[in-house]
């Protein structure tokens, strides 16, 4: 009901930042531009949508002066979700982030957060776009995104692409969010493990948590009752398991071993299961 609310409010964002933001070719600009970027101003929204096009936006972004780069980037203004969608324009918008400072970045977020944030960590672009940002920006400023991904966690950890999202937020989010982001897989790590995709994020989780949470995760897995066997064989779950043996020590350690030990045939069987047996 949120996103049916919050989808015609975006539409009208969307048709208010074209019709005030979209410069022309008329527009006289506040600083004059040379070379690349004199070629697609007041054009960049057009050559996003293209092959050819987007490579010119792109190569106009990286020369550019500041103050160009943030007029041509004013042109996307409005454009973001459509822009998100493109399998060019999704190209455009990963360069803005790459070359202008965090502060100028703030249409993107704002657009992304009005149009559904937890959509566009699924989107099979939006996603890139969604981690470039989280390494770009400071925690303050992409807050609105990441707790979009922990209120739909569940569903963004299972995702094809929402789980490279959920991985890199794990690794690049503030200490707070990389924190509330382990307890949610530690709290859901039989059903993650077992998951095609959310198995990844187990395994991501366990080399890219903080020191203590790895930790933390690695005894869920153990205190799981046959968890360990059943992912052993997976092609990301065994992943899971050779991390959880590097994680633990002493005599958890030596209990996870056990376990698989207890099934060593079929973890010979098996080309993951073999490869976790290098580790035991």
């Amino acid at each position: 009901q949120q996103q049916q609310q919050q989808q015609p409010q975006y539409q009208q964002y969307q048709q208010h930042q074209y019709q005030q933001q979209q410069p022309s070719n008329s527009v006289q600009l506040a600083v004059p531009v040379a070379g690349v970027s004199a070629t697609v101003v007041g054009k960049v929204w057009e050559l996003s949508q293209e092959a050819t096009g987007c490579r010119e936006v792109q190569r106009a972004l990286e020369e550019a002066s500041t103050e160009v780069r943030r007029q041509l980037a004013s042109e996307l203004h409005g454009h973001v979700w459509e822009a998100l969608r493109s399998p060019h324009a999704n190209f455009v918008l990963q360069k803005c982030v790459a070359t202008l400072e965090p502060e100028a970045l703030q249409f993107i977020i704002d657009e992304m957060v009005l149009g559904s944030a937890e959509k566009a960590a699924k989107s099979k672009f939006g996603c890139r776009v969604f981690q470039r940002l989280i390494e770009r920006c400071p925690g303050a400023q992409v807050s609105q995104l990441v707790e979009a991904v922990i209120a739909d966690f569940a569903v963004v950890a299972r995702h094809p692409y929402g789980n490279y999202v959920v991985q890199h937020l794990l690794e690049h989010a503030t200490p707070e969010h990389r924190h509330s982001l382990s307890q949610l897989v530690e709290r859901d790590i039989r059903g993650l493990a077992g998951d095609t995709f959310g198995s990844t994020v187990v395994s991501g989780a366990l080399s890219k948590a903080p020191q203590e949470n790895q930790l933390s995760l690695a005894k869920a897995l153990l205190r799981e009752e046959g968890l360990l066997v059943f992912i052993v064989c997976t092609k990301h779950g065994h992943n899971a398991v050779i991390r959880t043996l590097q994680v633990l020590e002493g005599a958890e350690r030596e209990e996870a071993r056990c376990r698989l030990l207890a099934d060593e045939s079929a973890l010979r069987a098996s080309k993951f299961g073999r490869s976790v047996l290098k580790h035991a």
